[in-house]
Formats: C-alpha cells, structure tokens, sequence
C-alpha cells in the first residue's frame, strides 16, 4: 500500500508491504533526519523486519549513521541521478542469509566473458502489446510460472489496475496461447522504469522470447523519453542473471531477504541499463 508521510520539512512516498514484511520509502524531498524516525515509526506499525531506502548519494552518511547500509546502487533513479539503495533490519533472521557465496559465483561465471547481445532466432511466435483484455491469460501464466511473487500479479484486476496506470506489458503468443510476458514499471515523476514480471512457460525457453520482450520495452520506453533502467532477478536464477547481462545491464548488488517469490523470500541482484 502506497501512503504519503510528512513532517516539518520533508515529505516522503512509502510502500507499506506487509506480504514482504518491508518497508520502502520510494521517493522523498527534505532533510533526511526528519524522515528516519518517521519511517521508522511506520515500520513498527506495519510489523515490517526490513527498511529499505532508495537514498540521494548526499544522504548516506547520515544514512550509516541511523544504521542502515547500502545494498545497492540504481543509476538513474532520481532524474538521471543514482540512487543507493540503503536498507535497515529490524528482524535478525531477515539479514541472515546461507547462499551469498553461491550467489556470487553466479555473477562471476557471467563475467568471464564479455556479453555477446541478445541474439534473437527466428520463430513462428507473435510479439504485441498486452491490452486489458489479455488480464486474465496474464495472470495464468503467471501462476503457471511462480509459486508466490512480491506483487498481485495473479489476479487479472489488478493487472489491468497497472495498465491504467504506469505499466507497460508486452506478450508473446503460440497462435493463441500467451507462452511468456515483460512487463515495465514506469516512475514518470523520477524518469526511471523498472523491468519486470518476466515470465515464460519453460517448454518455450530458449527460443528468445525474453529477448523479443526486453526488445520492445526498451523500443517503447525510448520512445517515452525513459532511459534509465533497471531490473531485480533472483539471485540463485542463472538464467535470468544471464538474460540481463546479455541485454547490457550491469550488476548493481544485491538486496537480502528482499522479497517473496517463486521459494519464498529471496535475495535479489540488481541490474541496471542506461538506452
């Protein structure tokens, strides 16, 4: 749920999450020591274990200062500027993670070699826009693909709720059948777009779909005057590390414990992508 907090001097866009038991303060304008407290109440009052702010790189002296760390960093995030994404716990057992190490190596194989660009092979698929009335083929597909994930994406309603809004979805189809969906999440008040809802059925994979996908909201989005992006993927996922490094997004972090998806609550990598 997104709610506005202000105070004296600063005002501030959260997203109470109670599904992933966090807290997000999405945007802010003032001075950052008014805020913590303020957050930090809310946190208390939502029951959340994990405080996360994507903060203005002036800010994080003071940031460290009230306890929180940096697990990332999104280029672009504030009108061109980068943001750290700087994190608090107020739960031990949500800090603490056992595949870090695993995590790493992922990136590391994928840094061996240069990225080769996401070749696309010539298929029989159709790639369009989604419209309000592919709500409901979406969010099967999306059940089909996931077995929990951060965002209501398994009801139709609220997928074409993010049509009206600021989402821009794109699908590919076997003649009629949906087989795989993208989807970005565009900030017009901070020119960024978050790529995401990747999914595609796995007798599909390795025909390129997420490539086409990738293709087309990047089109879109360049079209829109948005050119900065980013994206957040499992980070034990091989594949979709593999998808974005490919497509020329840069390994930012890694966010722990961030959100429900697919094994429950998981870490996330961080990448970015400036068209």
């Amino acid at each position: 749920m997104t709610k506005e907090l202000k105070g004296e001097g600063v005002f501030a866009e959260i997203d109470a999450d109670r599904f992933n038991e966090r807290i997000r303060v999405i945007r802010y304008e003032g001075n950052i020591t008014e805020l913590v407290p303020a957050v930090l109440a809310e946190a208390e009052k939502e029951g959340a274990q994990k405080v996360i702010v994507f903060a203005k790189r002036r800010d994080e002296p003071e940031l460290f200062k009230r306890l929180f760390v940096t697990e990332g960093v999104i280029d672009g995030y504030y009108m061109g500027r980068e943001a750290a994404v700087m994190v608090r716990y107020l739960a031990e057992k949500r800090r603490q993670t056992d595949s870090y190490l695993k995590e790493d190596e992922i990136v590391d194989r994928l840094y061996e070699k240069p990225p080769r660009g996401m070749n696309q092979t010539e298929t029989a698929l159709t790639l369009r826009k989604a419209e309000a009335k592919d709500a409901s083929q979406l969010s099967l597909l999306y059940q089909k693909v996931f077995l929990t994930y951060p965002t209501p994406i398994f009801d139709p309603s609220y997928i074409e709720k993010t049509m009206k809004e600021n989402t821009v979805y794109y699908a590919v189809f076997d003649e009629d059948r949906l087989i795989g969906a993208a989807s970005a999440d565009i900030n017009p008040l901070l020119g960024h777009a978050e790529m995401t809802d990747c999914a595609v059925l796995s007798v599909f994979r390795g025909n390129s779909v997420t490539a086409r996908l990738f293709e087309a909201l990047e089109q879109e989005l360049a079209g829109r005057g948005i050119f900065h992006l980013f994206s957040l993927s499992r980070a034990l996922s091989y594949g979709m590390n593999a998808v974005l490094y490919q497509a020329g997004y840069s390994y930012r972090g890694r966010l722990v414990n961030n959100c429900r998806i697919s094994e429950g609550l998981e870490n996330m990598n961080v990448w970015c992508k400036t068209l």
